[in-house]
């Protein structure tokens, strides 16, 4: 083995541990990246919700103060609260307007003409959302106290029911983006150090391959090939000469078979002369037999066939009768459904009444009873359109047992008359292989003649076609033998030359 070879199989080595280690690192920086999304995603979404639960917990709070004060003290009130650095309220009402804002300017005005700086009617969505749900958020853009331009902003507003009010507060977004851009600094961190550790990974297990693969080399290949060059041609000698030896006894071989060969050839075409004229009855007489077996199988076929639909049959029977059974289970089920239908809908009922007496507060109350009322409703009739249709599959399923068992017995009977069939058969099958039988020992005794010969001819055949083959393959042996003695050569000049190098090297 040369230092190119030996530099070859390291390389290949180092080769594959690069691409596992990419692999790896692929697959690692990937998983990393797709967990810092969602990571970035879930941290987003908490800095949201904690701004919309503090302009909540603000808005209830200033709502419930300002609902126990006169009106016009209440819009004093909120105009002049205040929190945090730019923190303020505003009140909007039903009919489209503002009604309290710290620039009074904007009081009185529509909220169709109150926009953001990207002209959108914010106020007027959030009004949407506030009629429809009690509370809402809208996000827009506008210009931050203290300063030229323009910034993201998120506003909570909440109705209060009194004097028709929905009371607005909004805080501004620039901390929110701030917190998630370090975060994604945080990320980006992550992924550079686990491509950092992958390197370096990488590095120090491709040392240790060029290391440990250059010791195994010469220790595991190099010495047993040096021995096993030894052995080669010591063998290649051996065989050399007793092919040398085969070859001979097997041209005096040859010669012998031939003459004999042609002395049992004369004697064996008087044996076939007779032996063709007995061959024709026993032929007439096989042929027979072949048929009746043949007939044999067919009838057997069928009646495997028949016994297979009669198994076939009965389970179609099981299993329409198992349907008609977890029909009528459904069935118990879907009234037991209608049942806890209907003591829903009479507690909606009652809930409804409840509602009703509570006045004003349960309003809302009364019109989530009348839903749960009309979902009852409409489960009931669900449950008897499925009470109808199972009522319909049971009866198709009494008719199809009806009809299975009329095929059973059909079947019955035809698997009787296949049986009485096969008899017969078998009867005509014992016949013919007794004639059979007897015309066979006639032919026997005919053939034992005929029979000796042939194979005393076809071995004697035998014999020497294999003498030639085992001459030719005896002279392909020689020539192997002289290559395997010309490549121990050239393998032990190679080894020579590696044992040399390696000696340099130290």
């Amino acid at each position: 083995m040369n230092n190119n070879l030996k530099v070859k199989i390291i390389g290949l080595m180092a080769l594959f541990m690069c691409c596992l280690v990419a692999v790896l690192s692929y697959v690692s920086v990937t998983s990393t990246l797709q967990r810092g999304e969602v990571r970035l995603h879930e941290y987003q979404e908490m800095l949201y919700k904690q701004k919309k639960d503090n302009m909540k917990n603000l808005v209830e709070a200033i709502s419930s103060t300002a609902s126990l004060m006169p009106e016009e003290e209440a819009k004093q009130f909120v105009r002049n609260a205040r929190y945090g650095i730019d923190g303020y309220f505003l009140v909007i009402n039903t009919n489209s307007s503002m009604v309290v804002h710290i620039d009074q300017n904007l009081e009185g005005q529509a909220l169709t003409n109150i926009k953001d700086a990207d002209q959108h009617a914010f106020l007027q969505k959030l009004l949407g959302q506030c009629k429809d749900k009690g509370e809402g958020t809208v996000q827009y853009t506008w210009i931050k106290p203290g300063s030229a331009k323009t910034e993201a902003k998120l506003s909570y507003g909440k109705a209060i029911g009194k004097w028709n009010w929905i009371v607005v507060t909004g805080v501004y977004l620039d901390d929110v983006e701030t917190a998630i851009h370090n975060e994604e600094k945080l990320i980006q961190q992550e992924v550079w150090n686990t491509v950092q550790r992958y390197l370096l990974v990488a590095a120090i297990a491709l040392l240790l391959i060029i290391v440990v693969a250059g010791f195994f080399i010469n220790r595991y290949i190099t010495k047993p090939l040096f021995q096993a060059v030894t052995k080669v041609n010591h063998c290649a000698a051996k065989i050399n000469e007793t092919v040398t030896n085969q070859a001979s006894f097997s041209l005096e071989l040859s010669s012998s078979v031939t003459e004999i060969s042609a002395t049992m050839e004369e004697f064996s075409s008087s044996a076939i002369l007779i032996a063709n004229h007995s061959q024709g009855v026993a032929d007439s007489a096989t042929q027979t037999l072949q048929r009746t077996r043949q007939g044999v199988s067919e009838v057997e076929g069928l009646m495997i066939k028949m016994k297979e639909i009669y198994s076939d049959n009965q389970v179609n029977i099981q299993e329409i009768v198992a349907l008609g059974h977890k029909s009528k289970e459904v069935n118990k089920i879907m009234e037991f459904i209608n049942n806890i239908a209907s003591q829903t809908r009479l507690i909606a009922f009652n809930a409804a009444l409840e509602a009703a007496s509570a006045g004003e507060a349960g309003k809302r109350f009364g019109v989530v009873a009348l839903e749960i009322r009309r979902l009852a409703d409409s489960v009931m009739e669900s449950t008897k359109e499925i009470e109808t249709k199972i009522n319909e599959i049971v009866a198709a399923v009494s008719r199809q047992v009806v009809a299975s068992e009329r095929n059973t017995k059909e079947i019955e009977e035809g698997m009787a008359y296949s049986e009485r069939t096969v008899a017969i058969i078998y009867d005509i099958e014992n016949a013919a292989d007794q004639t059979t039988d007897a015309v066979r020992q006639i032919v026997l005794s005919i053939q034992q003649q005929q029979t000796a010969g042939e194979q005393v001819v076809t071995a004697l055949r035998q014999i020497k076609q294999g003498t030639n083959e085992n001459t030719a393959m005896i002279q392909q042996t020689k020539g192997i033998s002289n290559e395997l003695n010309e490549l121990a050569e050239e393998l032990e000049h190679v080894v020579d030359h590696e044992k040399k190098t390696d000696k340099t090297g130290d």
